[in-house]
């Protein structure tokens, strides 16, 4: 369930951002707009997958094949450094200075709450799971343990945001 999320999530979010430019405008032209949009993504695949991989250093000098190491770790944060690092290299190189981020903020809001059901969905077999919890909202979310429902949270959060 967490891939069809993830991929929901891509399409719904840019199909959100056409959305908003044709009906807003958009102060920067077409080319530039397409060369910032393949920034964010190269930018955010390897970001994503680099930082993924780094967050336990202690296993990466187990791996045999480093490449298939950091392909298969990924995590938000790194995906938006990366994301925000390609979009500025890309705009020195085309000598864009408007600001370029203002259409994605609700995309992107909208994609987050939507991959992060993908997350809830798959319970302790992603990541993003909680700790131990006595409080009454605390969800089995497969290991018998009782858990805060953190991808929960953030979709309240971002709701609310």
């Amino acid at each position: 369930m967490h891939v069809v999320f993830e991929v929901l999530a891509f399409f719904i979010g840019f199909r959100y951002f056409l959305w908003l430019r044709k009906k807003r405008g958009d102060a920067i032209k077409t080319p530039n707009r397409t060369w910032i949009i393949i920034g964010a993504i190269i930018g955010a695949l390897i970001g994503s997958r680099l930082i993924g991989g780094l967050e336990n250093p202690t296993q990466i000098t187990k791996e045999n094949n480093l490449l298939f190491y950091f392909y298969q770790n990924k995590t938000v944060l790194g995906g938006f450094l990366g994301g925000l690092t390609g979009v500025e290299i890309v705009k020195k190189i085309i000598k864009e200075k408007g600001a370029s981020g203002d259409l994605f903020v609700y995309p992107i809001i909208l994609a987050l709450i939507i991959g992060r059901m993908g997350c809830f969905s798959m319970g302790i077999y992603e990541e993003t799971y909680g700790t131990v919890t006595t409080l009454p909202w605390g969800m089995n979310l497969g290991d018998g343990l009782i858990r805060h429902p953190v991808s929960l949270y953030e979709i309240i959060f971002l709701w609310v945001l």
